[in-house]
């Protein structure tokens, strides 16, 4: 029998937008999951690297805050809350737990260029850790645990909403 007489099998096209989303997704979740085994492996030197990076912004905010005494101690105040969680502890805990969130949003993407839709809800668990661990591991109080859950929350709601519109292609 001749396999020109039968039908071919029709793949599903995958709209460009949605190709370029999983990538941008595959880069950043790659480079951030190399990010998180830096953070595992020697959380001292993320921990340093905070406190070289705080050092250098209270230096800059004392000088624009010279006029201001009410807001030179709410600044004070900030940074005191943000060196109370540096700790290596945290550090690594909250590296542990960006590696668990960018795997999950990894393995999404690729199910996502798959066209499949559970990899949208893999990326959306991921993206639902990424904006509760920090408030966990820094504390809801804290600027840096709320900075942290606000970053992956705004840049995660983003690419939750570009990919919800793609998902009448995935199956």
């Amino acid at each position: 029998m001749d396999d020109s007489d039968q039908n071919p099998v029709i793949l599903p096209l995958r709209p460009k937008f949605l190709t370029i989303l999983c990538y941008l997704t595959i880069f950043a979740s790659t480079y951030m999951i190399f990010s998180a085994f830096s953070g595992l492996s020697d959380p001292d030197s993320v921990s340093k690297a905070m406190t070289q990076s705080l050092e250098s912004w209270e230096a800059v905010l004392q000088d624009a805050t010279k006029s201001d005494p009410a807001g030179q101690q709410k600044i004070d105040g900030l940074l005191e809350d943000i060196s109370f969680a540096n700790t290596s502890s945290n550090m690594r805990d909250n590296s542990f737990f960006s590696l668990v969130s960018n795997l999950l949003t990894l393995i999404g993407a690729f199910l996502m260029l798959r066209l499949k839709k559970k990899g949208f809800h893999l990326y959306f668990l991921g993206c639902i850790i990424a904006v509760v661990a920090p408030l966990l591991v820094f504390g809801s109080n804290n600027i840096l645990g709320f900075s942290l859950a606000l970053m992956s929350g705004l840049s995660g709601a983003l690419f939750i909403f570009l990919y919800a519109l793609k998902m009448k292609y995935m199956e």
